[in-house]
């Protein structure tokens, strides 16, 4: 099964499960970082197009252009489709003195990219970013919620393995 990402349009249960979120935030403005994340994360690309920003706009009375000074200030939102699992590896001091670069070149080797480069199947993308508050365990990989430290090739390959196996399924 292939994850490509193409641009098409919302289908009606995913404008629902819109609708249901918004009406879940008042449809208000108040609260809109959190309302566009869970947005965000209910769909399947995993990131905030025009057609929703539209949606978002209307029901929120958000003017559009604001909409889009949010969603590019604010790094965890994204304009641009995703991949599946987005792997993240820390950048920071702690992590940099820790080895973090071996870490990503161990990634690099295993999924066959680079930084910033997603998958053929857009199943993996691997990024850097910043501190996870997990210095004790550095260097450190984030892959959607959860934090992997104390990391070697053999458990990279594990947990890739354990993802790609699983690629129905959540991270």
């Amino acid at each position: 099964m292939s994850y490509k990402l193409v641009y098409k349009s919302l289908t009606d249960d995913q404008r629902q499960e819109i609708g249901d979120i918004l009406t879940k935030h008042d449809n208000s403005e108040l609260n809109i970082l959190n309302t566009l994340l869970e947005i965000q994360d209910s769909l399947d690309e995993k990131y905030i197009g025009e057609e929703v920003c539209e949606i978002v706009s209307d029901r929120t009375g958000i003017p559009m252009i604001e909409l889009y000074d949010i969603m590019s200030f604010y790094s965890m939102l994204d304009t641009e489709p995703r991949a599946k699992y987005k792997i993240e590896v820390c950048d920071c001091g702690s992590c940099y003195l820790n080895d973090s670069q071996s870490l990503i070149e161990i990634l690099e080797e295993k999924l066959r990219i680079k930084v910033g480069e997603h998958t053929y199947d857009w199943l993996f993308e691997l990024e850097t970013g910043p501190c996870v508050g997990a210095c004790d365990i550095g260097p450190v990989m984030k892959i959607g919620d959860t934090v992997y430290g104390n990391l070697d090739k053999e458990k990279i390959s594990r947990i890739l393995d354990n993802l790609h196996n699983n690629r129905n399924g959540e991270a």
